[in-house]
């Protein structure tokens, strides 16, 4: 190690912010897998029970409900009806039946507590004023954009410029972009004071980055990103690992408590055409001693709106011992289940859904609890469609939000899922959650927070506006969203929103 670098390193770690680390995200992240694979387990064995007690259902028995369900029902009226059946048209038609209420909301909604929902790192994006909104609104990981590891290692001006926190920040994994064991080792020691682990980029699809040899590149070369793995284990001071925890306990039981905590080492992959390698190249990453692996579910090929392919992802976790997350087809709360149940990942990580409505895995239990903590502005579905995109209008009868005049796009979570379906099953089951409840439109208390943490980490003004455009895109008009865009600071874009109705006092983040 150079003496300049270690001066460089000196300096950084002086700052006053430096924190310890409060949490172990491997053992999450693993919990979060456990509680899916019991779920499939208890889900598989009701199935056939399901199936074969339908033929000779006794008649439904009078339902007790609150009256607040009695509310929701008169909204929804098939909410809460657990015998209800349907025919589907065509060739080849299954008859759907419906799982009982009773014997599977209270699963549903263990299990979706259950979930770790992760921030994905994104560039220009992920930085402390979105990562706090999120955090706010029911995520539990976050990741910094994609950090250079070489200009990070040399330029104490490159680490003051891209990697900072917001005040009281855990769970945060730092994402690095490296071509070497050595670079990728010194940029983890020097960000090892200030998050919860880092993370190796080999999933990018930008063409820039391929062609300086990272981000998906890397998939072609598993030995160097094992290489980059070991480095960044071995670098790590004496202590830092499990095993010298463990043994330092039994020699003193003083020992444990003042052992550093374990600092985590991950890597971002995309799949191959050629699954083979793939699952190499996760077995690879596993023997280097990497604590999770995020597979996103597509090649680095794909559009970024293709289809996910879940059994590639269920491949590789099935075929791998460290906990597996899963990247790609996360939109909201229901495809969130959907993509737990298909893939047994209890990571789960999103993107452009955050991006879209920072409080996509905000779920409450019933629909006046979310609408007592979420307002809308407008309808976006009575606009015309070259204002907003493509959006349909809803299959139920709109419901009235808490603001005056608003109109609250809160939707009961539903799926349409049977475990280990075959050609021959004669049914598919519906598994309906009427007591899990989500927003599809980003409510203007999420769009106040963020601007409220904008302003608090100084955010630069571009992103800013990027962000909110994208956040409030079913409320403002294409003038509105050219004088946004015209703004030149955070406060002129608050009272702006203010102006146009979209600002509120109420959220998760207070106000100063």
């Amino acid at each position: 190690m150079s003496s300049d670098w270690a001066s460089y390193e000196r300096a950084w770690a002086q700052d006053p912010d430096h924190r310890p680390r409060s949490a172990h995200m491997p053992a999450i992240i693993a919990e979060a897998d456990r509680a899916v694979a019991t779920f499939l387990v208890n889900l598989a064995r009701d199935y056939d029970a399901i199936l074969s007690s339908e033929a000779h259902r006794a008649p439904a028995e009078t339902r007790v409900i609150s009256a607040e369900q009695e509310s929701d029902l008169a909204v929804y009226p098939n909410a809460w009806d657990p015998h209800r059946t349907s025919e589907q048209d065509g060739d080849g038609a299954q008859r759907c039946v419906d799982a009982p209420h009773s014997s599977t909301s209270h699963a549903w909604r263990q299990l979706y507590d259950s979930l770790c929902f992760i921030q994905a790192p994104m560039v220009r994006c992920s930085k402390p004023a979105f990562r706090q909104v999120c955090r706010a609104w029911e995520t539990r990981m976050s990741y910094t954009h994609m950090l250079m590891a070489e200009s990070f290692v040399k330029s104490p001006h490159a680490r003051h410029a891209e990697f900072a926190r917001y005040e009281g920040e855990d769970r945060l994994v730092a994402q690095l972009a490296a071509k070497s064991g050595p670079d990728a080792a010194q940029a983890a020691l020097l960000l090892r004071p200030y998050c919860d682990g880092v993370d190796l980029n080999c999933g990018c699809p930008q063409r820039w980055a391929m062609k300086e040899g990272i981000g998906a590149a890397l998939i072609e070369r598993p030995e160097q990103v094992a290489d980059m793995v070991r480095s960044i284990r071995n670098a790590m001071p004496a202590g830092d690992t499990a095993e010298t925890r463990a043994r330092k306990g039994a020699e003193s039981s003083n020992c444990t408590a003042t052992a550093p905590t374990f600092f985590p080492c991950a890597v971002k992959m995309r799949i191959q055409d050629d699954l083979r390698r793939s699952i190499d190249f996760a077995r690879q990453c596993e023997a280097a001693g990497v604590s999770w692996l995020t597979v996103h579910g597509r090649t680095p090929a794909c559009h970024p709106s293709a289809a996910v392919h879940f059994e590639a992802v269920k491949l590789i976790r099935e075929n791998v011992s460290v906990p597996v997350v899963l990247n790609g087809g996360v939109t909201d709360v229901s495809t969130a289940m959907e993509a737990a149940l298909r893939t047994g990942c209890g990571g789960l990580m999103s993107a452009n859904g955050l991006l879209d409505n920072p409080s996509m895995f905000y779920c409450g239990a019933s629909r006046a609890s979310m609408e007592a903590e979420m307002s809308f502005e407008k309808r976006p579905w009575e606009w015309p469609l070259e204002r907003c995109g493509p959006v349909s209008p809803p299959a139920e009868t709109t419901v009235t939000g808490h603001s005056s005049g608003a109109s609250s796009p809160v939707r009961p979570v539903s799926l349409l899922w049977a475990p280990e379906r075959t050609a021959a099953d004669a049914a598919l089951v519906r598994y309906t959650v009427p007591d899990m409840w989500q927003a599809t439109v980003t409510p203007r208390e999420v769009i106040s927070d963020f601007m409220r943490a904008a302003i608090r980490t100084d955010l630069m003004v571009p992103t800013t506006v990027q962000q909110v455009l994208r956040m409030a895109r079913l409320y403002v008009s294409p003038a509105e969203r050219n004088h946004l865009a015209l703004l030149r600071s955070n406060l002129s874009v608050l009272r702006a929103l203010q102006e146009v109705g979209l600002y509120v006092e109420s959220g998760h983040i207070a106000c100063d």
